[in-house]
Formats: C-alpha cells, structure tokens, sequence
C-alpha cells in the first residue's frame, strides 16, 4: 500500500511534468501578440478610467477611442467587468503593455501553483501531483494564457482556508473581498461559510463589501454606476455577445424563467444545505465554488479553473474520491473549445451529482481530516484577529 501511494504520484507527476511545465513557460513568456488576450482588455479598461475619467468607466464611445489607442486588432465587445476590476488594474495600466503583463503572469502562475501547494491533499509528492495534473486541461491552460484574475482569487481563497484553520475569521472575511473582481464564480462562497457557523468571516466580508461598494460609487459616480447596471442588464439579454458557453451554464438549459430561477434556487439551496450539515471550512468553500459555478448564468470556459480548488478541498474531507476527481480531469481535459457543446453538459452532471453527494451523501463520505469541523458539543474559541 506504500509503495503504491508513492507509485502512483510519480506516474502522474511524471505524465503532466511536460505539459505542465509547457504551460507554465507559455505563461511567462512574452505573446506574439497582445491583442487577443484578457489582460490587454482589463488593461484597456483601467486606461479608459486614468485618461477619460472614472464617471465615463462604461461609456462606448471613449472604450472605443481607447482600444483602438492601443491597438487597431483589439477585438472590441461592451466591457461587463466590475469598477474593482478597474481599480485593480490602475498600478498595471501606469506600466507599459509587456512589462505589466510580464508581472501579472508571474503573479497567476505564482498564485496557481501556491493554490495547489496550500489546498491540495497530502505530502509534497502528492501536492505536486495535483497541482502537475491541474495544468493539463485546457480551462487552466486557457485562464492562465489569457491572463484571467482567477488564479489571484484562488490565491485570495487558500489565505482564506489558513486563517479559517487557525480561527482567524476576521482576516479570513477579508480575503474573500476578492469576489468583488470577478463576482460570479464565488459568489456562494461567504455564504456557505455563514451555513457553516462561520458568522465572523461573514460579517467581515459582508462589511468590507458594503465599504468596496461605498468607495466605488464615489469613485465611478451614479453616472457610472446607472450606466454599469446597463450594462450588466444588456450582458444578460446578450450572452451570446459576451462568449458565454450555452452548454457549460446551467440556466441557459432551461426555456423559462421559472425553470431557469428553480434550478438556481435548487443549487443554492443544495449548498448551503452541504455546508450547515458538515460544518467544516473544506466543504463549505467547495460547497460554494460548486454552486456558484452552476448558480452563475454568465459562465466561460476558464472559470472551470475554480473546480480543481475545490476538488482538492473535497478530497481533504472525502474518503474514496479520488475516482470521482480522476473523472472531473478526464472531463476537463475533453472539454476543448471544440467540444464544449459536447463535454459540457458532462461536466454540469458531473458538478450537480458533486454538488448533490455534499449536501445529501452519508456523513460518513466526508469525515477523514477533521481540521476544519466545528463540532457542535465542543466549544469553540472566540476567533482572533
């Protein structure tokens, strides 16, 4: 049995190491052009706030001026991302094209693989396994190479793990303002936590939220506010504008309204009801992720990235799932962009029978690592600062 848990890391280690390390230099290295990644647009979009004013943030004509500035093949689409977006990029929009995002693509690999190093189940070979095997699907390799914010908030998540474990709940609730960048592939989370009696976390980020908010608005003004509630109103009767995936998100199967909102509820409650039941840090972010990925309606193919942080948070807590995880690689790794329309109504079965095992699966499935619980007869300590 020893010899076939080290065994079988180094095979995978050793089946991923070229792929992997493959990404990761793609990574790093300057593009051959700038004009169709993610970052040059969030760099396009802060430009636009620096140079025409923040009250302007959304406003076509100066987006327009703005992209074509930088290049004439920028491709050119209404922004939909958040004002936190927009502040975010400042310090990077101040550097030149190549030098920020040489910076911003340190600071994804970096945070992606300390992600893996932090979450993963595990000894430092099976770490690397994961973390080996993380890089080969195409979602991460996809995320990464277009310079997509989701392995920073990942960073942001396993922050968010350590200081939960260590009943720093405070600092915990602020790491995971990290939603504000991206809000949709999180959004569940700090309300999982809430279920899961992790009250001061909550708190935190629900004030902290309640601050973001506040200092953006002064920042961008009603103006820019009323023409960003526009937009995300336009973005929801146009997904088809915006790239979204029609196979990958699970509301857009459904015709009505009715159909689409009980198969949102149905996510949400599943959850919320995975967290109040095991009361454990580990499956309640898995919980979250999981359900945020079926809740959000405006979904893309990278955002699958945020699976792998929660798989490895479940395989923490699950006894026997590491068939079930082999099986959400192999799916990944089929999920191309060719074969999406296929490979991602898989992948949504699979998130809803994971989901599903969570909140109604025996109790017994998820009690190896008791680190994270909250049992109820115990007291508990008054979290710390």
């Amino acid at each position: 049995m020893r010899f076939r848990a080290r065994i079988l890391p180094l095979v995978a280690i050793a089946a991923a190491a070229w792929p992997a390390l493959t990404l990761l230099g793609r990574c790093l290295s300057r593009p051959a052009s700038f004009d169709h990644l993610d970052y040059t647009l969030y760099y396009a979009f802060a430009l636009q706030a620096l140079q025409g004013g923040w009250h302007r943030l959304y406003d076509l004509d100066l987006q327009r001026a703005t992209f074509r500035a930088i290049s004439p093949g920028l491709g050119w689409f209404p922004t939909v991302y958040t004002p936190a977006m927009a502040v975010f990029m400042v310090p990077f929009a101040l550097l030149p094209l190549d030098v920020g995002y040489r910076i911003w693509a340190a600071l994804l690999c970096a945070s992606y693989v300390g992600c893996g190093v932090a979450l993963a189940p595990g000894a430092a070979l099976e770490k690397t396994a994961h973390v080996a095997l993380s890089l080969v699907p195409y979602p991460v390799a996809l995320g990464l190479g277009l310079g997509q914010p989701i392995a920073l908030q990942m960073a942001a998540l396993a922050c968010a793990v350590h200081l939960l474990r260590r009943e720093r709940d405070l600092l915990a609730g602020a790491c995971l303002l990290a939603v504000a960048v991206k809000p949709q592939c999180m959004v569940l989370v700090p309300f999982t936590l809430l279920a899961a009696g992790r009250g001061r976390a909550f708190a935190t980020f629900a004030v902290g939220s309640a601050l973001v908010a506040a200092a953006l608005l002064a920042i961008i003004g009603f103006d820019g506010a009323s023409a960003y509630l526009e937009r995300l109103r336009y973005a929801s009767a146009h997904p088809q504008e915006f790239w979204v995936g029609w196979s990958i998100n699970l509301p857009r199967h459904f015709v009505t309204d009715a159909g689409r909102l009980l198969a949102q509820g149905a996510a949400v409650v599943a959850s919320l009801v995975a967290a109040r039941r095991h009361r454990s840090i580990e499956v309640a972010i898995a919980a979250g992720l999981v359900g945020s990925l079926l809740v959000t309606p405006f979904l893309h193919l990278d955002d699958f990235m945020f699976l792998f942080p929660a798989g490895w948070l479940t395989l923490r807590r699950a006894r026997g799932s590491a068939i079930p995880l082999a099986g959400c690689y192999a799916l990944l790794l089929l999920c191309t962009h060719q074969g999406a329309s296929i490979w991602g109504r898989w992948v949504l079965l699979f998130e809803c029978v994971w989901l599903a095992a969570l909140a109604v699966g025996p109790a017994r499935w998820f009690t190896a690592g008791q680190s994270g619980a909250q049992p109820a007869l115990v007291p508990i300590a008054p979290a710390r600062l």
